[in-house]
């Protein structure tokens, strides 16, 4: 597996969770057991462009970064381990339902992708 490789699984990841959340913001928050409201809704909408802008990114950045790429990468490590902080925060303090849906759909990407940049970008 390569670090570019790393970079088109995550446009792949949040390209999914990004045109679900434009497309199905219902559903989506649904699948979270999240209440969707016509509030959420809009921001979970508003949400998925940036969602899918950073899929975008990903799936070109081994173009665009060349030689570089290593230092972008530990970047989104740090990205992901942070977001997993902030996520797993949520979930202890109930913010978050604390299931497996949130624990594996929310955290398990984070971890997975997070894990992935720290090794392949050394």
């Amino acid at each position: 597996m390569t670090l570019s490789l790393v970079f088109r699984i995550q446009a792949v990841v949040m390209g999914i969770f990004g045109v679900g959340a434009l497309l199905a913001p219902a559903a989506m928050m649904g699948g979270f057991n999240f209440e969707a409201t016509a509030g959420t809704i809009d921001v979970m909408r508003g949400m998925s462009l940036m969602v899918i802008a950073i899929a975008y990114i990903s799936w070109q950045m081994p173009t665009w970064a060349g030689d570089n790429l290593k230092n972008v990468g530990k970047f989104f490590a740090v990205w992901h381990l942070i977001y997993a902080l902030v996520s797993g925060y949520q979930i202890s303090v109930g913010a978050f339902p604390s299931d497996v849906a949130n624990l594996i759909g929310n955290l398990g990407p984070d971890v997975i992708l997070g894990a992935l940049f720290f090794w392949k970008s050394r």
